[in-house]
């Protein structure tokens, strides 16, 4: 249910594709560092879950778009107006 509720109004389908990918990923470290805390004993490390999400996010995207504008650095500043600025892609 959460899936389908994180989107945002205001904004176009690519945006909309994207921010869903930017959840998937959210998920994904918090499961993986979850399991690394409960398994082998590890520790959670907030800015290491946010970093690690915006570098597979932005590395999606890409990969998945050829003509993106925009670099790491830009995305990890503004990461909605890079989104915006991405027309199509195919994904």
């Amino acid at each position: 249910m959460h899936f389908t509720q994180f989107r945002l109004i205001e904004e176009s389908v690519v945006v909309n594709r994207i921010w869903l990918c930017v959840w998937i990923t959210i998920i994904g470290e918090l499961w993986k560092h979850r399991n690394e805390k409960i398994f082998i004993n590890g520790h959670i490390n907030h800015l290491e879950i946010f970093s690690m999400v915006q570098f597979k996010v932005w590395s999606w995207v890409t990969s998945k778009v050829r003509l993106t504008c925009f670099s790491y650095s830009d995305w990890c500043l503004e990461p909605l107006v890079c989104m915006r600025s991405i027309k199509k892609y195919k994904g």
